[in-house]
């Protein structure tokens, strides 16, 4: 193999479970997977473009399975916000405007080195986008279901990309159930990123290049709907960790919409939900007991945000630069509530994803604002 080999294991009882054919989640247990990769030493080989750069600790077997397009190697700024030296990683200069296509750039070569020609994903939008890219790369059809409500532009570029466009009507759990179901109509097999173990192997090279760009950091905060973001960074700090190149991970810092925090035990500065951050209105996430272990490794914590934190923070966010979404500007809203509650100290090294751009919904921005 040209990567590290790898098995499959059941985040609910441990078993190992085969890594043949497309397997997404342990049948027994009606739980999600993670991949552990078999690490022997870090691997970073600068003459490959983006996060191809760490392929060697990614499973899959041919670098030549991935589609030919640029994911990775995002610039990273640093800002000093309340005394603390914030590092934004800008993922939302990604080719299709998020950090999704870290994990849409490891599934589809997954799906092409399995000859799987036909995919259906669940999404509010952006990881639906990053497959629609990167499938027809590879020859794939994209079917992809979101929900009705989602941003107008968002739904324009995914049938601009020639996804076929399935609009059902409710919450992200009746869009998650409608693609299930076309699995099992055989539309195609479902790759959705809330389940799909190889999703987060892509995310986890978000770590990897802010140790190699920043070194050592205090802290990551992270928006957290799914959870794959979070997952796929504490995945590669402990992978970093495995290997001796850090003496221990960041502490995790989740940030969550008020009125859809399952993580979060402090909601007390909610008054109504926060519906403004469409991406991470999440009220049941499958790996949920994977966040929660992730965060006590990490010795870490969980801030609410409202519709008004989220609103102020773009603001800042347009001020010192940066076009991004709101789901995006509620990890900059978490940053400045993880100070004000003494999570993140004077002094510290804090990484913040900025994780999609607002060029998608400038329409949904300009009411929001």
């Amino acid at each position: 193999m040209d990567s590290q080999s790898y098995r499959l294991r059941c985040v609910k009882c441990g078993s190992e479970v085969k890594a043949e054919g497309w397997v997404w989640r342990h049948e027994t247990c009606n739980s999600p997977l993670t991949v552990e990769v078999d690490l022997d030493e870090f691997s970073f080989e600068s003459d490959r473009p983006g996060m191809l750069k760490f392929h060697r600790l990614l499973p899959i077997s041919d670098p030549r399975h991935y589609p030919e397009i640029v994911v990775g190697g995002t610039p990273m700024v640093k800002r000093r916000v309340g005394g603390v030296d914030v590092f934004l990683k800008l993922e939302y200069l990604n080719p299709s405007g998020s950090f999704k296509d870290r994990g849409a750039l490891v599934s589809v070569a997954r799906a092409d080195e399995l000859g799987i020609r036909s995919i259906v994903i669940d999404s509010s939008g952006n990881s639906a986008i990053s497959h629609a890219l990167m499938g027809p790369l590879k020859g794939i059809d994209v079917h992809v279901y979101v929900p009705s409500s989602a941003p107008e532009g968002k739904i324009a570029l995914l049938r601009l990309l020639g996804a076929k466009v399935h609009l059902v009507k409710g919450d992200r759990s009746e869009v998650n159930r409608a693609a299930l179901e076309a699995e099992a109509r055989g539309v195609g097999s479902y790759f959705g990123h809330w389940w799909n173990p190889y999703f987060i192997e892509g995310v986890k090279t978000i770590a990897f290049e802010a140790w190699v760009e920043a070194g050592n950091l205090d802290s990551v905060i992270v928006p957290v709907g799914s959870g794959t973001l979070m997952l796929g960074i504490a995945e590669g700090y402990l992978d970093l960790l495995k290997l001796g190149k850090i003496e221990e991970i960041p502490r995790l810092i989740a940030v969550q919409a008020c009125g859809y925090s399952p993580l979060c035990e402090d909601t007390a500065d909610c008054r109504e939900k926060a519906t403004l951050a469409d991406g991470i209105i999440i009220r049941r996430p499958p790996r949920l007991k994977q966040l929660k272990e992730a965060l006590r490794l990490s010795k870490g914590a969980c801030v609410t945000v409202s519709n008004e934190d989220i609103r102020e923070a773009l603001k800042d966010l347009l001020k010192m630069g940066f076009i991004v979404e709101p789901t995006s500007a509620a990890g900059f809203a978490g940053l400045l509530k993880a100070i004000n509650k003494g999570y993140v100290e004077v002094g510290e090294k804090v990484l913040v994803p900025l994780t999609g751009t607002g060029l998608k919904m400038v329409k949904k921005l300009l009411k929001v604002l």
